[in-house]
């Protein structure tokens, strides 16, 4: 049996182009994609969940590209929103004026932090200096700090980014919804957590 060509399932149907990736997901067994191409729009497919190391590399680099003109961009800003990572690129072309993306947390933290900057505080009053960048490299284990977000390593007392008490917020590796900790199996997937 012959390999399918993952380039032309993430390429443009009419000229071939790879496009930025505006929205990737989980759903059940399938995995969501919102692609667009600078020249012809957006174009949205879905593929089988047990492919999805396997485009890991397509995803990556359909992630790290300038929405307005599909060129190489880098990552400018990340925010944790719920099972959302909320992406900004900035290309050398229009800068840092690009539309966030929206990809499930499981997903972007599949994704080689290649250009990978520290996740931006999303209310006011933790709008503290962050270091300048920060390489994020978890286990399937990892909590999240219920008050701004940020991934931790699960020993912490305290999260480092905001202070906060953490609490055994675990989001489900499969699909990426939260869970208390305490299941054995998530019930948006029912994928094992």
């Amino acid at each position: 049996m012959t390999q399918p060509d993952y380039s032309k399932m993430f390429g443009c149907p009419k000229c071939g182009t790879l496009g930025t990736i505006a929205l990737i997901k989980v759903a059940g067994s399938k995995v969501i994609v919102r692609q667009r191409c600078p020249r012809h729009g957006v174009k949205g497919f879905k593929f089988p969940y047990v492919q999805l190391k396997l485009l890991i590399p397509y995803i990556q680099d359909g992630v790290y590209r300038c929405y307005k003109c599909g060129q190489e961009a880098i990552l400018d800003q990340v925010k944790m929103n719920g099972p959302w990572t909320l992406v900004k690129c900035a290309c050398t072309i229009h800068g840092n004026k690009l539309p966030w993306q929206k990809i499930w947390n499981s997903i972007y933290f599949m994704i080689p932090s290649k250009k990978l900057a520290t996740p931006q505080p999303t209310e006011p009053e933790m709008a503290q200096t962050q270091p300048e960048q920060q390489e994020i490299t978890l286990s399937e284990e990892s909590k999240i700090c219920p008050n701004c977000g940020t991934k931790m390593k699960g020993s912490e007392k305290f999260c480092e980014a905001c202070g906060a008490t953490p609490k055994e917020k675990i989001f489900c590796p499969n699909c990426g919804a939260p869970t208390e900790g305490t299941e054995k199996f998530c019930g948006e997937c029912g994928g094992q957590i």
